[in-house]
């Protein structure tokens, strides 16, 4: 059987956890690596996924990785650069990007897109825990709707899958002055994606829209934290984030994110109107009603990591045999261990 040849772009703590992957199936080689950090050009990428040499060298040339026969990327980049994304796929490989390519139609990169998909045969898929498994489970949860009237998807995710990076890009710890200083302009970039991901909700059911709506919260920490990083009382311990596309004035399909650093560091009515069981509820409002709940459970922290590295390696086989283009749930089979 040929091994599918696969790339991984940028090699942070999911991406560590996809090379092992990798590395240990029967269907899959690790042909390359690229790399952000001036310190890990040159590093084997086995040893920087930590479990010994694979003979992949990485690089933080993109002329050289652009080179390499392959036929999927894994893409895992801090910020959508799709001024990376276009030339891998002009460059003929797939990508399957844990942080772009849910639905890019309003983005004015989104032309250029299409014609690397078209120059380079190949195909972007956008995919992950959330958005990701979140907006596909809704999918699925309106399967047995005869109408829908309405889609609202709530997260709620505790400071054991978030990374410190991500806590002090998204303000935790900052005052409330402080956050008004400036520290809202980052979640522009969920903003962002999630109206790419209700607006996908949207099309994909034929449910009438024209507009988006975006609200943010700050939730005041309780206690002082220390841990990955450090956090007084009265700061910020939680953000809730809620991204809707809209009919008139009214939520058509919504996505709701909360942060926090743990439920002992913020109030109880901030978290009564989270999830009713698990990290993630999906509420279909049809005839007849849907509602999923989805909880990931382990001895250790594989939210943030585990399980989306691994969500993006199952689609891979998928993603290579698709016709060259977007990529949508719905243009897939149901994504599997293989």
């Amino acid at each position: 059987m040929k091994k599918l040849k696969i790339i991984q772009w940028y090699t942070g703590e999911i991406a560590r956890h996809q090379i092992r992957v990798i590395a240990a199936s029967p269907s899959m080689e690790l042909v390359g690596a690229y790399v952000h950090h001036e310190e890990k050009d040159g590093v084997d990428a086995g040893e920087i996924a930590g479990i010994g040499p694979l003979g992949v060298r990485a690089t933080n040339n993109m002329d050289e990785i652009l080179a390499v026969d392959a036929d999927c990327v894994l893409y895992n980049p801090p910020t959508e650069r799709y001024n990376e994304i276009i030339p891998i796929l002009a460059s003929g490989k797939n990508v399957i990007s844990i942080i772009a390519g849910w639905n890019p139609k309003k983005r004015s990169c989104y032309s250029a897109i299409l014609d690397a998909c078209e120059t380079g045969q190949s195909s972007l898929y956008g995919t992950g825990l959330n958005p990701g498994l979140s907006y596909e489970l809704a999918l699925l949860a309106s399967s047995i709707c005869t109408d829908v009237d309405s889609i609202y998807i709530k997260t709620c995710e505790p400071q054991a899958s978030l990374s410190e990076v991500f806590l002090q890009m998204f303000g935790f710890g900052k005052s409330e002055e402080e956050l008004s200083g400036g520290e809202r302009g980052a979640y522009g970039i969920f903003a962002r994606s999630l109206h790419e991901i209700t607006d996908l909700l949207c099309e994909e059911l034929g449910l009438p829209h024209d507009g988006t709506a975006f609200a943010y919260q700050f939730e005041p920490a309780t206690q002082d934290y220390e841990d990955k990083i450090v956090v007084k009382k009265g700061t910020m311990a939680g953000l809730l984030l809620k991204a809707s596309t809209t009919q008139g004035d009214k939520p058509v399909a919504t996505i709701e994110l909360r942060f926090l650093l743990g439920s002992e560091y913020v109030r109880e009515s901030w978290l009564a109107d989270g999830p009713r069981h698990g990290w993630l509820e999906i509420d279909i409002k049809g005839t007849p009603g849907s509602r999923l709940t989805h909880e990931i459970y382990a001895d250790e922290d594989v939210i943030g990591t585990w399980s989306t590295g691994t969500k993006a390696i199952n689609a891979i086989p998928f993603v290579c045999e698709a016709k060259p283009g977007l990529v949508s749930p719905l243009d897939l089979p149901l994504g599997r261990m293989l």
